[in-house]
């Protein structure tokens, strides 16, 4: 590239593209509206192109700006990585530590969190709550939480934490009105709390959910916290994870066993290879390790 361009234009030309809009770019960049605007004019200027048609919807992409979109997303990305990598060598760990967890999960980890905050009191811990599988790759986050099938993306490291089981509780209220399934043969005579959307494929989820007669599930959701809410108020009987805490009968609840073998899915510390050094990886890795349930 010619000595005349800078660089900086161009990463601020690129977050217009990604967010749309001269403003949110500069919320992205931490700078203002007018700083953004000038370095997209001096970029264009020193192109003798245009990257953006303005409409009063925003700033929309020519065919230059859309070649410049898409050879910059994998630039942007390696040096995200190399961001990373380099402020990963710190001799003791420091730092932000961004990590995406199952939403349902988060609470099982704040009181895990807080004590390896108290370890290591200089690493600052932010949390993505998600259902959605997140790129490593782009260095948005630097640790996922998983569960279910070992991960498999290129150039990830996966670390086996702990084994995840089902069971079904329901709450004293319904078992008052309704009594329990003794077996599967009993269960469309029962109302039923269940999950949605990907949940329902959950080992011991999907077996029922085949058997019911879908008129007897009184209440769906794709959050545990809500299926356990539900549960609570005697709307059904519904599977909730030990991962969260042992329920039992003196926390209101009761577990329900109508002959479902329920399998178990696994939990997996994932991080992208070129983090394998990192000393706040490491660090969290060896603690949850440590510290969570040999199973």
């Amino acid at each position: 590239m010619d000595s005349g361009y800078r660089w900086d234009d161009l990463r601020v030309a690129y977050q217009v593209a990604e967010s749309g809009s001269l403003s949110r770019a500069g919320q992205q960049l931490g700078i203002n509206h007018t700083t953004v605007l000038r370095a997209v004019n001096r970029l264009e200027q020193q192109l003798n192109l245009r990257l953006f048609i303005r409409h009063q919807r925003g700033y929309q992409l020519t065919d230059a700006g859309h070649l410049m979109l898409e050879k910059m997303r994998p630039i942007v990305t390696d040096m995200q990585l190399l961001f990373n990598t380099l402020s990963s060598l710190e001799s003791s760990p420091s730092g932000t530590l961004r990590i995406s967890t199952v939403s349902d999960f988060s609470a099982f980890f704040a009181p895990l969190l807080h004590g390896f905050r108290q370890q290591y009191p200089q690493i600052r811990v932010q949390i993505v709550a998600t259902d959605d599988v997140l790129s490593l790759a782009s260095g948005d986050i630097h640790v996922a939480i998983r569960i279910g099938q070992e991960p498999r993306e290129p150039d990830i490291i996966a670390k086996r934490l702990m084994s995840v089981r089902l069971q079904y509780y329901a709450a004293q209220s319904y078992i008052d009105n309704y009594g329990v399934p003794r077996s599967l043969a009993d269960v469309n005579r029962h109302l039923w709390v269940m999950p949605s959307g990907e949940k329902l494929r959950l080992s011991g989820i999907d077996q029922l959910f085949e058997r019911l007669d879908f008129q007897q599930v009184a209440y769906q959701s794709n959050s545990f916290n809500d299926i356990e809410s539900a549960i609570r108020e005697g709307m059904g009987i519904g599977p909730l994870s030990m991962v969260r805490k042992p329920f039992g009968s003196e926390d209101g609840l009761q577990v329900v066993d109508f002959g479902l073998r329920t399998g178990s899915a696994d939990m997996w510390f994932v991080y992208h290879k070129d983090l394998r050094q990192s000393t706040r990886i490491r660090a969290l890795q060896d603690f949850l390790l440590a510290h969570l349930p040999a199973v």
